[in-house]
């Protein structure tokens, strides 16, 4: 049953390509925070600012990189980025927001993914919760494994909470999503604790060097020993 929720996401995410940005307008722009959601706009506004704390550096590799929201941060502090999303779709409205031959873009299924050289930045947003338990150890190896010695990894999620902004899972696990055209899919949605993630990561070699542990967001921020 995995394997077939894992292809129906997929297909959920290559059809919502074009209608994915208004989602994120319940929290108003990074720039923008909204009165309405004042607390999931300050935690947003935190993230974009320890992003930007990142750079300068030279080599990212964007994994589900989707419509560019955060590509177009880490293009401004970066030489270059490797953009890898499973949607050709989400790809081509990152490509036409970008504008840049300093990005790379990649097709490719991350369940299937194998880093093929090391990074010195691995960042990921809201895509960790899509990555069912059974195939999480594994997904984050291959994280480690694309981080180059001091080089370090950024991800961005939403914590378990009861009352998550993306809305309720089935059995921890499932949820259901509509588009606006009223077709409907099955996706993975899990909410980690950052606590869990980053015991696994700590497995993998590497070490926190900060982190927010928001109500609405979290982040995590690693590093590899040189």
């Amino acid at each position: 049953m995995l394997e077939h929720v894992l292809k129906e996401q997929l297909a959920y995410y290559r059809a919502r390509a074009r209608e994915y940005d208004e989602s994120l307008q319940a929290i108003g722009p990074a720039s923008e925070p909204t009165a309405e959601h004042e607390q999931a706009s300050q935690e947003w506004l935190q993230i974009v600012n320890a992003v930007r704390a990142l750079g300068p550096v030279d080599d990212v590799l964007e994994l589900a990189c989707g419509t560019g929201i955060w590509t177009q941060e880490l293009i401004t502090m970066s030489r270059s980025i490797t953009a890898l999303d499973g949607s050709p779709e989400m790809i081509a409205v990152n490509r036409l927001k970008a504008g840049t031959t300093a990005i790379e873009y990649q097709s490719v299924d991350l369940f299937h993914w194998e880093p093929e050289k090391q990074y010195d930045l691995v960042f990921f947003a809201f895509w960790l919760s899509h990555v069912p338990p059974a195939l999480l150890s594994g997904f984050l190896s291959k994280v480690a494994r694309a981080t180059k010695p001091g080089g370090q990894v950024f991800l961005i999620d939403e914590p378990k909470s009861d009352q998550n902004i993306s809305g309720l899972n089935v059995g921890g696990l499932y949820q259901q999503r509509t588009l606006n055209d009223g077709r409907s899919f099955q996706i993975v949605k899990v909410y980690y604790h950052p606590q869990e993630l980053e015991r696994e990561l700590l497995k993998q070699g590497l070490k926190k060097d900060s982190s927010l542990n928001g109500k609405v967001f979290f982040y995590l921020c690693l590093s590899r020993d040189r």
